[in-house]
């Protein structure tokens, strides 16, 4: 069964929707009293694009404008698209759009939406998929406000050269944070090079990387979270050429290391526009959207798993004539805002432009509900809440091969998204959400060494999880950093050639010391700076993706899956450095220099969460438990 993240609340109804057959839904039925009636799910886009609601389009909008709640920071905290510039004319977007926050890369452009691409990204970094959201009659909080730098010329003006992307990128990012330097803001930028593909840095993605890690200037850094669409299929395929789906890559500039880069899944369908009943979709519920690119062709030892998240992105129908794949079908795509709020205000929005939109929201919502937190931390929570759909899971746990694994996280990343357990994450006292700076190496006479680990406690419920036995657990690691690129002729061969400086993680095992824990971690690091196979006697066998899933990459998840009693002595974990291009550079503030990371550690246990909690509660408050030097 797969659950819809949208929900429609009324006064004494709450409508959940919900992918089922007829036997789940008998299950669901008699196994609670809170169902007060089922109907076939029929809302969606058509339904305000060529249904009923067309001829009303204004008459919903209005309702919804109604609807909106700003809070009263709102104004601190902002998306920023990186697009085609936006009509803040439009009565969605005028109240989140204020005219000082337009820009343009070249004032000669102007800041109107010439094209609509960013009007509709607006819309779905805002109050994503309309088709929910108009139906509703919650209010809608605002708890952020918008940016747009228009990054595309109109037409008219000479295109953007490739050699200038980064510089004209770095521009558009600068534009906003001078105008209002005392704003806290994420990036979206739904803009690929479609003839440009691999893991191999180019002058792009290298910038990305740089403007998230925070400049060039080592004691003067602005981290930044910079969200970029993976990019998207080309039009005119046949349905029979996703079977070598894998070929294509995603674009440039998002192999990136340091920014979240965005693919697509789908819950779109059946196909419901009049006349085209008959057509099939071409992917099935919940899985990849046929929209969306992979790395599943990549070297897994260079190159980091991309995309790490997969947003609602739409679905295509087949031609039952020739089978050939149909973009943009009103029951099969998002609803968004138009450029053109006089003739349609609504209209259509389907691929990893939408998924990144959407990604965009969550990200700056997570940030407004607690300042504080880091763009590091930020991108960590979000993907820490990520979870597969069902049919991804069964694909992942079908096979015991953990390269067979990695393989399909090229495809669909750490899963889905959601702001709530985001949100929980943040605050829950079962996890463990920690923002720390460490010094990776050390600078001395004898040369520049490994310097610092750390070894966090945590707070298990020792006594409940020994109590539940072989009920299965989960724990869940997120660890994210940004790390200084060099874009190197000979970074491609090793992760070290291109990151300042690499992290990891480690858990304790069960029974083991501390002393010999930490005497594990100091032989680990060593090894892992060279970036060779792993002896037997380091590898954990109840990791789910394994030790090799973070050879690349600067941000790394993984998750035990193990019996409680199993978890109950493995209450820490460590931080420690591998191998980078501070240690061998001859820049001694990089040499002896600090990153700053955000790590985010959960424990599941399904349905005894609160029994777990009870006790975790007691130990709460966690801090570094060890600061330990690395000889």
């Amino acid at each position: 069964m797969l659950v819809g993240e949208d929900r429609l609340r009324f006064a004494e109804r709450e409508v959940v929707f919900i992918y089922a057959d007829r036997q789940m839904l008998a299950r669901i039925v008699a196994s609670t009293d809170a169902v007060a009636e089922i109907r076939l799910g029929r809302d969606d886009a058509s339904f305000f694009t060529s249904g009923e609601g067309r001829d009303d389009q204004n008459g919903w909008i209005d309702a919804t404008v109604q609807r909106l709640v700003p809070s009263e920071n709102a104004d601190g905290i902002a998306v920023c698209l990186l697009d085609t510039g936006v009509n803040r004319a439009h009565a969605l977007l005028a109240p989140v759009f204020s005219a000082d926050d337009l820009h343009s890369v070249n004032p000669a452009w102007g800041t109107d939406d010439d094209h609509g691409h960013g009007s509709e990204m607006s819309g779905l970094a805002f109050f994503g998929d309309l088709s929910a959201t108009l139906a509703s009659t919650d209010p809608l909080a605002i708890t952020f406000v918008g940016e747009a730098v228009k990054l595309l010329p109109p037409q008219g003006f000479p295109a953007t050269q490739p050699q200038s992307y980064g510089l004209v990128t770095q521009q558009a990012i600068s534009r906003p944070e001078i105008s209002r330097p005392d704003r806290d803001r994420i990036f979206c930028m739904a803009v690929t090079q479609a003839d440009v593909h691999g893991p191999r840095a180019t002058s792009w993605s290298a910038t990305l990387d740089t403007m998230a890690f925070g400049g060039g200037e080592i004691d003067d850094l602005r981290q930044r979270l910079i969200c970029v669409s993976a990019g998207n299929l080309p039009d005119g395929l046949q349905h029979g050429d996703l079977e070598d789906w894998d070929s294509y890559e995603i674009e440039d500039p998002a192999h990136a290391w340091n920014v979240l880069s965005v693919g697509g899944y789908t819950l779109k369908g059946p196909i419901t526009d009049q006349g085209y009943e008959h057509w099939v979709c071409a992917a099935a519920i919940g899985t990849l959207s046929p929209y969306s690119r992979v790395s599943a062709s990549w070297y897994r030892g260079v190159a980091p798993i991309k995309p790490e998240l997969v947003l609602e992105a739409g679905n295509k129908g087949i031609d039952s004539a020739d089978s050939s794949l149909v973009s943009g079908m009103d029951s099969l795509s998002l609803l968004t805002t138009s450029r053109d709020p006089l003739v349609h205000p609504l209209t259509l929005s389907w691929a990893t432009s939408a998924a990144t939109a959407q990604l965009s929201g969550m990200a700056t919502a997570l940030l407004a509900d607690d300042r504080s937190l880091w763009p590091e931390t930020v991108r960590a929570l979000l993907t820490h809440s990520a979870r597969w759909t069902p049919p991804m899971e069964t694909a992942l746990l079908a096979t015991g091969q953990k390269a067979e694994r990695l393989l399909m996280l090229r495809r669909f990343g750490y899963g889905v998204p959601s702001l709530d357990r985001a949100l929980r994450s943040a605050s829950n006292s079962l996890a463990l959400v920690a923002q720390q700076e460490i010094q990776p190496f050390h600078r001395t006479k004898g040369g520049t060494k490994l310097h610092q680990a750390h070894f966090f406690s945590l707070p298990w419920p020792r006594d409940t999880l020994l109590d539940l036995g072989e009920h299965e657990v989960r724990l869940r690691v997120s660890l994210s950093y940004f790390i200084e690129p060099n874009p190197s002729a000979d970074a491609p061969l090793s992760p070290a050639r291109y990151r300042s400086a690499g992290l990891r993680f480690d858990l304790r095992r069960r029974n083991e010391p501390q002393d010999r824990f930490e005497a594990r971690v100091n032989a680990l690091a060593s090894l892992e700076e060279d970036e060779g196979d792993l002896p037997g006697v380091f590898a954990d066998q109840g990791r789910l993706l394994g030790e090799r899933s973070i050879s690349a990459g600067s941000l790394h998840v993984d998750e035990w899956r193990c019996n409680a009693a199993d978890l109950a002595d493995r209450n820490a974990i460590a931080i420690f450095p591998v191998g980078g291009w501070w240690k061998m550079s001859k820049d001694r503030s990089r040499n002896n220099g600090s990153m700053r990371y955000a790590l985010v550690v959960t424990i599941d246990a399904g349905d005894v969460e609160q029994d777990l909690w009870v006790e975790a509660a007691v130990a709460a408050g966690i801090e570094i438990e060890q600061d330990v030097s690395i000889s």
